[in-house]
């Protein structure tokens, strides 16, 4: 692109305003390829997000977290894996705990929620008998 011919103060004006709109729409672009550049250099951000989400219970109910925890940690630490060595006694029981709650934990809280529900909903149905009066 050569250079533009300006031949007032209106066209100098206007070609001001078009260098700026094209200044930002630049600095837009190197702050974008930059952003790119520096998520690509950064495989510890990728890490992070996975290792949040695997960590991350999928259960908003803490006994049925609880519980899945101390049944698998039984099961798998002291029953199958008695014999190991500490390593493996250590991460499996860790790996299986996460993922059976992220496997079963919402089955269940969505069981038990709608248990909870059923059981109120008898209770409200539930005609008292008048029997007992106060005196």
């Amino acid at each position: 692109m050569g250079k533009p011919d300006i031949n007032n103060y209106e066209e100098l004006l206007q070609e001001k305003e078009r260098l700026k709109v094209r200044l930002q729409m630049s600095k837009a672009k190197i702050g974008a390829s930059f952003n790119a550049l520096k998520d690509e250099l950064n495989p510890f951000a990728a890490i992070g997000g996975i290792a949040r989400n695997t960590l991350k219970g999928n259960t908003t109910n803490p006994l049925v977290k609880f519980g899945i925890k101390r049944s698998v940690e039984f099961f798998i630490g002291k029953v199958l894996l008695k014999r190991a060595g500490w390593l493996p006694r250590l991460v499996v029981p860790f790996v299986v705990r996460e993922a059976t709650t992220r496997m079963v934990g919402r089955k269940i809280d969505k069981k038990l929620a709608a248990l909870l529900r059923k059981a109120a909903a008898s209770i409200r149905e539930t005609e008292i008998p008048s029997s007992i009066t106060k005196k």
